[in-house]
């Protein structure tokens, strides 16, 4: 590649200096002039020998001094054009050299390291976050550092709130959201939808005092999405850290206090599947599987 770009480089310098001796050469000022003096002395004596008249010879002198004048005018702006075509004639050369240097250095270098396109996506890939915590994080500091933020990254935020089970900051984000938006219609239905999936499930698993006094402290419809969404969260939590058995059963417990049975179902397939390997920790989920069976 890099001697690809070399020889256009080179073809482009060649054509470029070899222009003058393809182009066909115009007279000079002083070469119009002289002409021009050789023309005058050659009515003057045409006129002295008598194969001019007076007004002949008189309107062919106006007519050449018309050419002179024109001469003389296009001289002074040829003369631009030659001082700016001698600088071309250094410039250009300069700067096809450095440019020719500068690609070299760049990718012809021997010490310069070819990277793949799947190498480059890798590497842009290990650049993003590798969490959803560390995407929250950074979504919600690029919507505080910018001075307008837009509405519907206020309510990507809080669905990710939401994902991780943080409630109170989920509902956070929608107001904010809705305020930013003016009372969007959309985005306070979709709030009302959140506050209103579990509206008549209050209980929670495993829930610590200082969450239990906080859902205390909330309304029905609160208490319903905070159960959800820490639910929710615990899910996330089990998909980053799947060796947690503990974390298995308070989740499968937790869909069957809030009627998800067929998900409870599929939450224990992933543990037992998790923990197929070591029989004591399998017969932790004996009692679960009898639960959800009856259930059923």
């Amino acid at each position: 590649m890099i001697w690809l770009i070399l020889v256009l480089l080179a073809v482009v310098m060649a054509a470029y200096l070899l222009q003058p001796f393809f182009t066909p050469r115009s007279l000079t000022g002083e070469e119009q002039l002289a002409e021009a003096r050789a023309q005058r002395a050659a009515i003057d004596l045409d006129e002295a020998e008598g194969r001019l008249s007076a007004d002949a010879a008189s309107q062919a002198r106006d007519a050449l001094d018309r050419r002179v004048l024109a001469a003389l005018d296009s001289g002074q702006g040829k003369g631009l054009t030659r001082d700016l075509r001698t600088a071309a004639l250094f410039l250009v050369p300069a700067v096809l050299v450095l440019g020719a240097a500068s690609v070299y250095v760049r990718i012809g270098s021997p010490s310069f390291e070819y990277i793949t396109v799947a190498e480059f996506r890798a590497a842009q890939a290990a650049e993003l976050p590798q969490s959803l915590e560390e995407l929250v994080i950074e979504l919600r500091s690029r919507l505080e550092a910018d001075a307008n933020p837009p509405a519907d990254g206020y309510v990507l935020l809080a669905r990710s709130y939401l994902r991780l089970g943080d409630v109170e900051a989920g509902l956070e984000a929608y107001e904010r959201a809705i305020a930013i938006s003016d009372e969007d219609q959309q985005i306070v239905d979709e709030r009302d939808r959140v506050i209103e999936r579990l509206r008549n499930r209050v209980t929670a698993p495993a829930i610590d005092p200082e969450a239990a006094a906080r859902i205390q402290a909330m309304t029905p419809e609160e208490q319903a999405v905070m159960i959800e969404s820490m639910v929710e969260g615990l899910a996330v939590r089990l998909e980053n850290n799947p060796d947690d058995a503990e974390g298995w059963a308070r989740l499968i417990q937790a869909r069957l206090v809030l009627g998800q049975r067929d998900q409870a179902r599929r939450d224990l397939e992933s543990a037992q599947a998790q923990f197929s390997a070591q029989p004591e920790t399998l017969a932790r989920f004996e009692q679960l599987a009898s639960e959800l069976a009856v259930a059923e």
